[in-house]
C-alpha cells in the first residue's frame, strides 16, 4: 500500500510575539499641506507632563533626539527654530475572542484493488487574548510662538497608534517612532498604515542593537 499526502501545512500562532507591527499614522498640518522644514533648522525636544515614569520618558526623548540628528536637524536649546513636543501611552487592554483555522490535508492511497481519496477539512480552535492600544503624539511648534506661549498652535501634529497583544510599551515605542518620523512634517490627508517588521534595521538602530 502506498500513501501520498496531498498537503501537510504546519501552523503555529505565537500570540505573544508579533512578527510585525501594523502602525497607523495620521499627520495634520495647519496649512493643509506638508511642511518644508530645512535641515539647517534646530529642533528642541520637549516631553509631555504628568508622566508616571520619568526615566522612560527621558529614554523616549533621547531616541527622538537621535532620530532628528540622523535626519540632519540641530539641537539648539536657547533659541531653537522649532519645538517638538511628544506624549505617549497605553490603555488597560480589552479581551477579544477569535478562532484559529486549522486545515487537515486530504490524502490519497492505493492498494491492489482501487485507489482511495480522503478529503481535507478545516477545524477552528477558539482562543482568548488581551489586546492593548499603544499611542504616540508629536506636536511641532514654531520656536518664537512657543517662547511666547506653551499653548501655541502647532504647525504639525502626528497621531500614531498600534493595537496588539504586547503591553511592553518600551519595545513598541520604537515602532511608533519609526512610523511617525517616516512621515515627519507630512499632512497625510487620512490615516495611513505602515507595516514594520521585527528585525527592521531602523528599529534595531533605534534600540541600540
Amino acid at each position: 500500500m502506498r500513501i501520498y499526502l496531498i498537503s501537510l501545512p504546519l501552523m503555529f500562532m505565537g500570540l505573544g510575539c508579533a512578527a510585525s507591527y501594523n502602525v497607523g499614522i495620521n499627520g495634520y498640518s495647519s496649512t493643509g499641506r506638508s511642511l518644508e522644514i530645512p535641515q539647517s533648522s534646530s529642533i528642541a525636544v520637549v516631553a509631555g507632563r504628568d508622566v508616571q515614569n520619568p526615566i522612560f520618558q527621558k529614554e523616549v526623548g533621547i531616541k527622538i533626539r537621535r532620530i532628528l540628528t540622523d535626519m540632519g536637524y540641530g539641537n539648539e536649546t536657547d533659541q531653537p527654530d522649532y519645538y517638538l513636543l511628544f506624549d505617549y501611552g497605553i490603555d488597560s487592554g480589552r479581551t477579544v475572542t477569535d478562532a484559529v483555522p486549522i486545515h487537515r490535508p486530504g490524502y490519497y492511497y492505493e492498494d491492489r484493488f482501487s485507489p482511495f481519496y480522503g478529503h481535507g477539512y478545516t477545524t477552528y480552535i477558539p482562543y482568548t487574548s488581551v489586546v492593548y492600544s499603544r499611542w504616540l503624539v508629536l506636536k511641532l511648534i514654531k520656536g518664537e510662538d512657543y517662547a511666547k506661549s506653551k499653548n501655541a498652535e502647532p504647525l504639525w501634529i502626528c497621531e500614531v497608534a498600534s493595537a496588539g497583544v504586547s503591553s511592553d510599551l518600551r519595545e513598541v515605542i520604537d515602532y511608533l517612532l519609526i512610523g511617525a518620523f517616516e512621515h515627519f512634517g507630512q499632512d497625510t490627508g487620512r490615516q495611513i498604515f505602515d507595516v514594520i517588521y521585527r528585525g527592521d534595521e531602523r528599529v534595531r538602530a533605534l534600540a541600540g542593537e
